[in-house]
């Protein structure tokens, strides 16, 4: 999409967002994200709050100790008591189940005239954006699995995105 307004304007797909960080922004695959680079990223209102309030402090004193650059090994200690129910990853897993329990890519491609306030094009970089951050969380486990478990790579890992 080419943009004759200047990066600090409004982007023209209807996010809301200034060009710069919306069809703007650098394309480059992103590879990873470390703790000090999470304040670059825009999140839905109230988001960050709610996902402070609701993390064991234990991930918190994580996140703080190493954007200090302090040890983060009492952190990760903790981190490590904390029950399997009570896990970030285990949230996110049982949101996506949630969130894709009952989605049909035909029933959602119906609302895309009628969205109001999600332009489909804004509604097209959010999706990128997600799927970034699950093809990285799918990267992260791949490399896991195949540092702790070599000789069974196959059984764990479905096939990969791409």
């Amino acid at each position: 999409m080419s943009n004759s307004a200047g990066r600090h304007e409004s982007c023209e797909c209807g996010s809301g967002k200034k060009y710069k960080d919306c069809c703007g922004a650098p394309q480059g695959e992103v590879t990873s994200v470390r703790t000090k680079d999470l304040s670059v990223f825009e999140l839905t209102p109230g988001l960050a709050d709610a996902l402070s309030a609701s993390l064991d402090a234990a991930y918190l004193e994580y996140f703080t100790a190493d954007c200090s650059g302090a040890s983060t090994k009492e952190a990760e200690r903790r981190i490590a008591a904390i029950p399997e129910h009570e896990r970030y990853l285990t949230r996110v897993l049982d949101s996506l189940d949630s969130a894709f329990a009952d989605f049909d890519t035909e029933t959602a491609i119906l609302d895309l005239p009628h969205m109001q306030n999600r332009k489909p094009e804004a509604i097209k970089h959010y999706l990128e954006f997600r799927l970034r951050q699950f093809k990285m969380l799918i990267d992260a486990v791949e490399d896991y699995v195949e540092e702790k478990y070599p000789a069974n790579r196959r059984t764990f890992l479905a096939p990969a995105i791409s």
